[in-house]
C-alpha cells in the first residue's frame, strides 16, 4: 500500500501490570497482587499507529511528546512508526493498569490532570499536509484543540479522507470528516441522552453527522457491532461476531485504524465500516492489546488482522 497514512493525536504511555492474587491485604479490604509481568506500550494515538504497523503499514504518528523518561519509553515502543512530535510542556500522561488473576483491579493515572500546552506544532501541520489519509485520534490532551492543527485538518478534510475518533474531553471534529467514530458512551454524552438500543444509536449518529457535516458518523456498540448514518440520508447496521472479551482496551483504536486502511484501499464507506467491525472482533478474539507486546507477539493476531486489511 502506497497511501501515506498519518495518525494525529495525543500519545500516552500505557503500562500493564499483571499477576496472581490469593489473599487480602491486612492494611485494608483490597487484594494483594504478586506482579509477575510488566509490559509497556504507546497508548492513545500511539496505539493506533502501532496497530497500523502490525498491518504492514509504516504510518506517520504526528503527536506531542514531553522530554521526560516516559516520552523516551514511548519512542522506544514505536518501532515501525515514523514519529513527528511537537513539544509537550508537561509530563507524559501515563496509565498503569493492574490485573489480578486475569481481571482488572485498578488503573493508576499519572500526568493526566490539567492539559499541558503544546508548542512548536509546525512539524505536525507539515505531516498533515503530506498525508493521503488522516486518522485524528483525540484523547483529550489538547493536540487536536491546537488552532494550527485544527486549521490544517479543516483544509485536508475537504481534500482527503479524515477519520476522527472523538473523546469526551476532546475537541469537536472539524467539518467534513469522512467518518467519525464515537462509541456508545461518547455519542450519548454528545447527544444528551441514553442510547439503549441500536435504533437510538442510529438516531444519534444522524444527529451528530449533521452537526459535524460529516459524510458518515458510526456509533460503535461493543458486542452489538455498530450503527452508522450516511451522507445520503441512509443508515446501516453492522453486527459483530460474538467473542469472549477479557479486556476491550484498544478496540476503538483498532476500529479507526481498520477503517482508515480500508479507505486507503478505496473501499466504500460502508465496506470500510464492515471491515472495521470484523477487524475489531478478530483483534479482541486474539487477545486485544495484550497480544501486541513485543515479547508476546501473536501470529494468530497478525494473521487475523491481515485477513481484513
Amino acid at each position: 500500500m502506497n497511501a501515506r497514512i498519518v495518525v494525529v493525536g495525543d500519545t500516552l504511555l500505557d503500562v500493564d501490570l499483571s499477576g496472581a492474587s490469593t489473599r487480602i491485604s491486612p492494611d485494608g479490604p483490597v487484594p494483594v497482587v504478586d506482579v509477575s509481568d510488566r509490559r509497556e506500550r504507546a497508548g492513545g494515538a500511539g496505539l493506533v499507529a502501532a496497530l497500523l504497523a502490525t498491518d504492514g503499514v509504516r504510518p506517520t504518528l504526528a503527536t506531542a511528546l514531553s522530554g521526560d523518561a516516559g516520552a523516551a519509553r514511548i519512542r522506544a515502543a514505536l518501532s515501525g512508526v515514523h514519529l513527528v512530535a511537537a513539544a509537550l510542556e508537561g509530563p507524559t500522561p501515563t496509565k498503569t493498569r493492574l490485573h489480578a488473576n486475569g481481571h482488572p483491579v485498578a488503573r493508576i493515572d499519572e500526568g493526566c490532570g490539567a492539559v499541558a500546552p503544546v508548542r512548536r506544532a509546525a512539524s505536525v501541520v507539515e505531516a498533515i499536509g503530506a498525508a493521503d489519509i488522516v486518522i485524528a485520534a483525540d484523547y483529550g490532551r489538547g493536540l487536536l484543540a491546537n488552532a494550527e492543527v485544527r486549521a490544517a485538518l479543516g483544509v485536508r478534510a475537504r481534500e482527503i479522507p479524515v477519520v476522527w475518533d472523538p473523546h469526551p474531553r476532546g475537541a469537536e471534529p472539524v467539518d467534513g470528516c469522512r467518518i467519525v467514530t464515537p462509541n456508545r458512551s461518547e455519542a450519548a454524552g454528545l447527544c444528551g441522552r441514553a442510547l439503549t438500543s441500536p435504533e437510538d444509536a442510529m438516531r444519534a449518529a444522524d444527529q451528530l453527522r449533521r452537526r459535524w457535516a460529516a459524510a458518515c458518523v458510526v456509533v460503535t456498540l461493543d458486542a452489538d457491532g455498530a450503527a452508522a448514518a450516511l451522507e445520503d440520508g441512509g443508515s446501516v447496521r453492522l453486527p459483530a461476531q460474538q467473542v469472549t472479551v477479557a479486556d476491550a482496551c484498544g478496540a476503538g483504536d483498532r476500529f479507526s485504524s481498520a477503517v482508515a486502511l480500508a479507505l486507503a484501499r478505496r473501499e466504500s464507506v460502508v465496506g470500510a465500516l464492515a471491515e472495521a467491525v470484523a477487524a475489531c472482533s478478530a483483534f479482541l478474539a486474539a487477545g486485544g492489546v495484550a497480544a501486541l507486546a513485543p515479547d508476546a507477539a501473536s501470529p494468530s493476531l497478525i494473521r487475523s488482522l491481515q485477513a481484513v486489511s
